[in-house]
């Protein structure tokens, strides 16, 4: 998966997790922090089991736990993509 077709799954999942918030992502870059779009760990978890459900992988909690960057969220999907190639 490409960064772009990444960052379109994370905005889906996060309109699926968050829409009263959806503006906010227009200025989502790599480098953005989760915090700063006031995505909530609870949110992030929802974002996580879209992504997960779609995708069909499994992404372990405690690796999970560590994203705090959209970057960091972008390698966690990679990674665990690619296991489905």
């Amino acid at each position: 998966m490409t960064n772009n077709e990444i960052l379109a799954l994370l905005k889906e999942a996060f309109e699926f997790a968050a829409p009263e918030q959806m503006q906010v992502m227009e200025a989502l870059t790599m480098e953005s922090t989760l915090d700063e779009f006031g995505v909530s760990s609870i949110v992030a978890l929802e974002m996580a089991g879209y992504i997960e459900e779609k995708l069909e992988i499994q992404f372990p909690d405690d690796e999970l736990a560590q994203i705090g960057t959209i970057k960091g969220f972008v390698n966690l999907i990679r990674e665990h993509a690619k296991a489905l190639a």
